[in-house]
């Protein structure tokens, strides 16, 4: 277990979690424990305080009960008439008793009486006890002491007297008397302390009690000051939650001058100057906005009317006698083709800020689409002699989508891949669970880095800046992709690696919206360097950095426009057809053209070096010659609304248009 493990394990305690989300927990916390510590102390000191001075009463009590009877004793003995050594035997014993029922109420429990150690008289006596227990308490500690002092000085010892529940404590009071004929014995004198202890432990239970009910009343009255102090702070929080979810107009009452008013005009400061500062990008991004789309359509009709010249123009090129001319009606048409792809990029993007965009849902069988992708893509895998494999499960793989969008997402991998696939072979995967699809393209080509990966999908972003624009769009290809994968509530990812290709993954639910909990397929190709792997997946870097839920690489967004020969015809579908019974030969076109004065000044003055006229359908009276072109209504009617003719050659399909 890492140590990053282990400190997550006890920060996730049931006791810590709460600690660590509270601030009112901590506080009360603290002042509990500081408080607790301080009553702990506290009750320790008081305790001992009174545990010393009942010992001490107590002490000095016993020594002066003792050093009384020892006195007594020995004017008892001084005073009883001896003869013999049994006289003295039984004196002893009539006064050892006499102690021993006498002192019961200062404590005494027991009486022993031991012959000095060094005592010589020839009269000897038993050593005398009221409990033979009691002997074991004398220690020879104490009776070096007594017996180095002499008659009249009192030495204590604390002790443990046996009892019924265990020991009690106890004290022994030593002290030297002489015998007649028997000379010096010491007489041991034994109190118990159980009252007092009794009076201790009392005393004790009794501030623990009055303590831990000052306790409790400091916990409710530190949580409820720290609530009450705190409340400003948790409106605070709760205000900046729902200005981060967008609530702009989120504020905060400021009540009194102190520092938490201070922090609550702070916080309408900002929130009135964020407020600010979103309606103004709000506003220059609807502006924006508007001005891309306004523009994009306003330069559509144009565009169209150019387009049409253009087309008449590379129709033409053959009958042109000079080189450049052929050249430049070539390019003239493929760079018209360019920038008709980006302002429909751009009208795609507008939509999409726009929250314009709509799924057009039906069920369609994923490996049908692919294919159909892979078969329009086929001329361009054969110009760059790419051989493009398809690995699918072979039963129909059913899903809901907008076949349009998903075409167009399957579509920019592709032509990714086979303009960055440097010829190598490229494979395109299906594959299927029961709650999602998936599709992944898989070149091994150049390959992308971790920088190109995180901003792929970033709009208007190239991989390399530097790269000659004769492919590739506005840069907003992938991230139209992206959209559109979002739209489904599905994903696009994508990962790189430098020399070892890339790997783009489009996964979209079965049923739009619904969560995908399980992938079909990863992101990370099974043939991909173990180097590569390793990268992909390694713990020290976030998840997905590499492995981009951001998108796919940085790639050409469109293929290369370079119409084909005239005499070799690739696509099934043209833009030009010559309408049967029309004199001259009529042109009809995919995008509606304004039927203008303005638009046809435009169109003549583009077609005048190649000889040709253009006329419009009321001018139909007008003469042309037998090269002249007019645009009309593919109806044959007269109109501004052009239709779509097709006819077995299509520039569009050649030029990477789909």
């Amino acid at each position: 277990m890492t140590p990053q493990e282990r400190q997550g394990g006890w920060r996730n305690l049931l006791v810590i979690k709460p600690l660590r989300h509270s601030v009112t927990m901590r506080l009360t916390v603290m002042a509990v424990g500081i408080g607790g510590s301080m009553i702990i102390l506290l009750l320790l000191l008081v305790t001992s305080h009174i545990r010393s001075d009942i010992f001490d009463n107590k002490r000095d009590a016993v020594l002066q009960d003792a050093h009384t009877r020892a006195q007594v004793a020995q004017a008892d003995l001084d005073s009883a008439t001896i003869a013999s050594s049994d006289d003295v035997a039984v004196t002893v014993q009539k006064e050892i008793a006499r102690i021993r029922d006498s002192f019961a109420a200062a404590g005494g429990v027991g009486v022993v009486l031991k012959r000095a150690s060094d005592e010589d008289s020839g009269t000897v006596i038993n050593d005398l006890a009221t409990d033979s227990n009691l002997s074991q308490l004398v220690t020879s500690e104490l009776v070096a002491q007594v017996e180095g002092s002499g008659p009249g000085v009192e030495h204590w010892q604390s002790i443990r007297l046996p009892a019924a529940s265990g020991y009690s404590p106890g004290m022994v009071v030593g002290s030297q008397i002489n015998l007649p004929m028997a000379g010096k014995h010491d007489l041991y004198l034994i109190y118990t302390l159980a009252p007092e202890q009794r009076v201790l432990t009392v005393t004790a239970r009794a501030m623990t009690v009055a303590s831990l009910g000052f306790a409790t009343v400091l916990i409710v009255m530190v949580f409820t000051m720290a609530w009450r102090v705190l409340l400003p702070v948790r409106q605070t929080s709760l205000a900046a939650q729902r200005l981060a979810r967008g609530v702009l107009t989120e504020r905060l009452a400021v009540h009194g001058a102190d520092e938490l008013a201070a922090l609550a005009r702070s916080f309408n400061a900002m929130a009135d100057n964020i407020e600010e500062q979103i309606k103004r990008y709000d506003e220059l991004s609807q502006l924006q906005r508007r001005f891309v789309s306004d523009v994009s359509h306003e330069l559509r009709t144009p565009l169209t009317t150019i387009r049409l010249a253009g087309e008449q123009i590379f129709q033409a090129r053959e009958d042109f006698d000079d080189p450049v001319l052929q050249r430049s009606a070539v390019i003239l048409f493929g760079q018209l083709e360019r920038f008709g792809n980006m302002l429909e990029d751009l009208l795609a993007i507008s939509r999409i800020d726009a929250g314009a965009s709509a799924l057009h849902l039906k069920e369609v069988d994923m490996e049908e689409l692919v294919k159909d992708v892979l078969s329009l893509a086929a001329p361009l895998a054969a110009e760059k002699s790419t051989e493009v494999r398809l690995h699918a499960p072979g039963s129909p793989v059913r899903v809901a989508l907008d076949r349009t969008r998903v075409e167009r997402i399957i579509r920019n991998l592709v032509i990714n891949a086979l303009e960055h696939g440097e010829g190598k072979p490229v494979d395109v995967t299906v594959a299927q669970n029961d709650g999602a699809v998936a599709v992944r393209v898989r070149d091994h080509g150049v390959g992308m880095s971790e920088r190109v990966v995180a901003h792929v999908f970033d709009r208007f972003f190239r991989a390399d800046p530097s790269r000659k624009r004769t492919t590739g769009g506005t840069g907003l290809g992938l991230s139209i992709s992206q959209e559109d994968a979002t739209l489904h509530g599905g994903e696009l990812t994508a990962w790189g690696w430098p020399g070892d290709g890339s790997s783009f993954l489009l996964t979209l639910p079965r049923v739009p919206g619904e969560p995908i909990y399980e992938h079909p397929l990863q992101v990370v190709p099974e043939d991909a360097s173990k180097a590569a792997q390793e990268t992909a997946v390694s713990p020290t870097r976030p998840a997905g950095r590499s492995l981009q839920q951001f998108s796919p690489p940085a790639v050409v967004r469109r293929p290369e426009i370079v119409p084909p020969p005239r005499q070799q015809p690739r696509g099934p579908v043209t833009r030009y057809a010559d309408a049967t019974g029309v004199n001259p030969p009529v042109v009809v076109t995919a995008e509606p053209v304004d039927d203008t004065d303005e638009t046809l000044a435009a169109v003549e003055g583009l077609l005048k070096a190649a000889g040709l006229e253009a006329r419009s359908a009321q001018r139909l009276r007008a003469p042309v010659n037998s090269r002249g072109v007019t645009a009309v209504p593919a109806s044959g009617q007269a109109g501004r609304g052009l239709q779509h003719a097709p006819t077995p050659e299509d520039p569009e399909v050649h030029s990477g248009k789909r």
